[in-house]
């Protein structure tokens, strides 16, 4: 897997995403979307219309770029 850019955008209180343009092995690239919060608590993945709860979202550190980073690296 390659990651080609790392993108965080404001939300609003306290809420941002932070998107991902991977790309696999004999696969077009495709953009990954995570949100969270400053405030910790949840992290939602979202890929393809589709939300998922990551598990135990504090094992990647503190969510932001390189939560992002730390997270696709594991995949």
């Amino acid at each position: 897997m390659q990651v080609h850019n790392i993108r965080k955008r404001a939300g609003i209180a306290g809420q941002f995403s932070v998107s991902a343009d991977v790309e696999y092995p004999d696969e077009p690239v495709r953009t990954i979307e995570f949100v969270g919060s400053v405030y910790g608590g949840p992290v939602v993945m979202r890929t393809a219309g589709i939300e998922t709860f990551v598990t135990e979202p504090g094992r990647f550190g503190e969510f932001g770029t390189q939560w992002v980073r730390r997270f696709l690296d594991a995949a």
